[in-house]
């Protein structure tokens, strides 16, 4: 059963933070001190691991948050994508 917290984060407008708890290595990772954060809004989750201090990944878990809000007020392109308004892609090299 979900608790009512988190079903309250997960029905705001904007992406937030809903967890961060301790977890296992990854596969294919080294060391130790990992962390699985879950960002959510609506029926929309993003899970991912990160390894550092428990207020390391809270922060750097709200900013991916609060940096996915602001792709969205923006239409929804990453400022550096060339399909953005107002902005031409840089020329390639070959």
């Amino acid at each position: 059963m979900m608790s009512s917290v988190v079903e309250k984060k997960l029905n705001e407008p904007k992406f937030t933070l809903i967890s961060v708890e301790k977890t296992e290595t990854p596969p294919g990772c080294d060391g130790q001190g990992w962390y699985r954060y879950v960002i959510g809004r609506g029926t929309s989750t993003i899970v991912g691991s990160r390894r550092g201090t428990l207020s390391q990944i809270r922060a750097y878990a709200s900013e991916y948050a609060e940096e996915i809000n602001q792709r969205a007020a923006n239409g929804g392109a990453s400022t550096w994508s060339p399909k953005h308004k107002g902005r031409k892609a840089a020329p390639r090299s070959a």
